[in-house]
């Protein structure tokens, strides 16, 4: 507002004139999909780090580089590539 409460268009009126600008700019939608692919990153760290625990869990029952590689696939096999989740059995099997 800035010290400007009587604007001549009425301060409601020019707040809603700016928000019709940017939602028919364009702007939004660049907006909500920028927003969008950071959320499904943050979402595939996560499940990243799901599955580094599920391996060491499994792992820490004796369980073989095959079974950890079948429960992988079965619970993220639709967010992460085969070759991606056959990297990470590997890596985060020999490391511990």
């Amino acid at each position: 507002m800035n010290g400007i409460i009587n604007h001549s268009e009425g301060y409601i009126a020019s707040l809603q004139k700016d928000v019709d600008h940017y939602v028919n700019s364009g702007k939004w939608v660049e907006d909500m999909d920028k927003l969008e692919y950071e959320m499904n990153e943050v979402a595939k760290k996560v499940k990243i780090e799901d599955a580094k625990k599920l391996v060491l869990t499994i792992k820490r029952m004796d369980g073989t580089k095959d079974t950890v590689l079948q429960k992988l696939t079965n619970n993220y096999g639709d967010m992460l590539s085969h070759d991606k989740i056959i990297k990470l059995v590997h890596e985060v099997y020999s490391k511990q």
